[in-house]
Formats: structure tokens, sequence, C-alpha cells
């Protein structure tokens, strides 16, 4: 092969490289794995040795190689960057022949290339970041559009059904302290006055989730509100097979928080454990004190949850409780309760193996 013959044929798998890279481009539909994985395929083909040449990827902690980069002895790099900041690397190497094969270098036109790849790669993938990034905003913004839309409706739901509801509360009690009845009508009484306070505590959650009702900021240990709600409802579940193991920190510092609201949460999550572990099981809830934030930790050895249920449990309405068995408001209440603290939670679930909820509380609450 003459020198012109070999000097084309480079160029043709150059030009053959480059114009595959634009169709990948333009092809993948943003989709920035799919991008990156052939493009990988492509590069070793565009190179004088393309039967020994591997390729490497590298954006930010993600690495993406193929099969035999790892034993490359030579390579060459070009940056991955926009605006002269630089996010990842691309490289090309050349694994070793046969023993007796002569030493390689790469050709002035291969460095020449990955140079080029490089600039359109980079091109390529800040256009899919801020795709993303626009995807995620219109996401964020349709939810926070609908909880918007949910909290107006629940808190004229909430006035609306709040003054008959405490008239029939109030004339339940008044006909069971009246005395005069008979067995079958003081349980029709009771029957009444349970079924009042229950809804009462369903417009509570709507209320608080609507943010209508006002804070009481104090000073709270997130320990005595645990060593409370534990006394109540311990013996409850123990019937039911459920242990509840709690361990705190005995140094945990105070944080300024409403000491109703923080009691709903652990309440509320203590409630879904116990629901996710129907044949009995164990509840851990533990305190610790990190830096400038209290961390409330309830973990279960319940069911779990698949990826697509976690996604959705913060949502308002969303249960996966039998109908009449829960209002789907519990976790979307520890949530606002949480934000309204500018707290954070953290949730990680196995299926099978069971659930973790981090709540943490800011030692110093700002006021909004």
């Amino acid at each position: 092969m003459t020198t012109d013959e070999f000097e084309l044929r480079e160029r043709v798998k150059e030009l053959n490289c480059l114009y595959e890279l634009s169709r990948i481009a333009w092809e993948a539909n943003n989709d920035a794995d799919a991008i990156i994985h052939k493009t990988l395929e492509i590069l070793p083909g565009a190179m004088q040795h393309p039967k020994l040449a591997e390729a490497n990827i590298s954006i930010g902690s993600r690495l993406y190689s193929t099969g035999g980069f790892d034993k490359c002895e030579m390579m060459i790099a070009e940056k991955l960057s926009f605006d002269k900041k630089k996010f990842g690397t691309v490289k090309i190497g050349y694994r070793r022949g046969s023993p007796k094969s002569k030493a390689m270098s790469f050709l002035a036109e291969e460095k020449s290339l990955l140079k080029t790849v490089a600039r359109e790669l980079s091109l390529v993938i800040h256009r899919v970041s801020i795709e993303e990034e626009k995807r995620k905003l219109q996401t964020q913004l349709q939810h926070v559009e609908r909880l918007a839309f949910v909290g107006e409706l629940s808190a004229g739901i909430a006035h609306e059904l709040n003054e008959p509801l405490g008239r029939v509360l109030g004339f339940a009690q008044l006909i069971k302290k009246a005395g005069s009845l008979n067995d079958q009508q003081r349980e029709d009484v009771e029957r009444i006055i349970k079924a009042s306070l229950y809804s009462r505590e369903i417009i509570k959650k709507l209320m608080i989730f609507s943010r209508q009702m006002p804070q009481q900021i104090t000073k709270v240990n997130v320990n005595n509100i645990v060593e409370s709600i534990l006394y109540f409802i311990d013996v409850r579940f123990q019937s039911r097979g459920i242990a509840i193991i709690k361990k705190l920190d005995p140094a945990l510092p105070e944080i300024l928080a409403d000491e109703v609201q923080i009691s709903q949460v652990l309440v509320n999550l203590i409630t879904n454990s116990v629901y996710a572990m129907p044949e009995g099981g164990r509840i851990f809830v533990t305190t610790s004190g990190r830096g400038q934030h209290v961390s409330l930790i309830v973990r279960d050895t319940g069911t779990g949850m698949a990826a697509d249920i976690k996604k959705k449990i913060f949502e308002p309405f969303f249960t996966t409780k039998p109908v009449g068995q829960g209002t789907g408001l519990g976790l979307s209440v520890v949530q606002g309760i949480v934000d309204s603290h500018h707290g954070q939670i953290a949730v990680s679930s196995t299926p099978g193996r069971g659930t973790k909820f981090e709540i943490r509380l800011p030692v110093k609450h700002k006021k909004k």
C-alpha cells in the first residue's frame, strides 16, 4: 500500500467516525448513556490499528470503557469541557499485539481526530445535560403546582367539615353524659364519637398539609418525644408480634420545633412500619446528633417498597392500603412538617428487607 493510499484510507475512517458521531447525537434522543456507549463502539474503528484499539470516556465520577482498556500499554487523552470548565475525559489506547510486534505510536491524524471528537462530544453532552435539567425543572414545577392545588382544596375541605363535625362530636358527648341509654344506644353513641374523633384527625392532617395550622415553635428534645410516643404505643403493638427497639443519643441537643408536629412525624412513620409488617417484625427508632443537625431514624424489617412505589410515597392521597384503611396523607404530612422545619428526609427501601426513614432537622431553626 502506497503512502497516499494509506493516508486516504485513514482519512476515510476519520470522516466515517465523525459522521457516525453526528448521527448518534441526532438519533439518541438526548440519552447521554446511549451516546457515550455508541461513541465507545465507533472510536476504535477509526484508529490505525482498530483491532488493538480501546476507548474510555469519563464524565464526573462515571466511567465508561471498552472491554480491554485496562490492558492498554499506551494511550492519548483529550478533556471534555464547556466554557473552559472540564467535566470529563475521552481516551484512546492500544493493547500490545503479539510479543514480536513492533512498538506502536499514535499518528498525528489520530491525535487530531481525538481532539475533534472530544470537542463535538463536549457540545453534545452539554446540550443533553441542559435538556435533562429542563425536564427536571418542568417535573418539579408540575409537582409544585399540583401540591398548591391540592393544598388549597384540602384547606377548603377542612374548613367546611370542621364546624359540622364539631357539632356532631359535641352532641354525641352530651348524649353520652346524659345517661338513660341502653347498652345498644351507648354502643352506637360510642361509635359516633370514635368516628368523629377519627375524622377530626384526618382534618388536622389536611390542615397541616395545607399549612393552615400555625406552628408553635419551642425548644424540643426529640428524645423526650420518642419516649412519650413509645410509652403509649409500644404495648399496643406487642400483641401483633412487633417489637419496637429504641437507641437514643443521650447527648442529643435540643432543637427549635413544633413538638406536636414532630410527634406526628414519628407516629406516622411508626404507623407505616407497622402496616408493612403484617406478620410481625422489629421497628428501630434511633436518634443522633451530627454537627448542626439532629437525626430521627425509623427503620423496620417489613415488606419494603419497589422503586416505582418509593417514587410516589410523598404524593398527596397516594396509598397502598385498601380502601377505607388509609387516607394517603401520612407521608405527605411528614414531608410538609419536615420542609417547614427546614429539614430533610432520606428514604431507603429494599423489597422483602424493610424500609428506613431518616429525618434530619437543624439545631438552629431559621424562621421564614
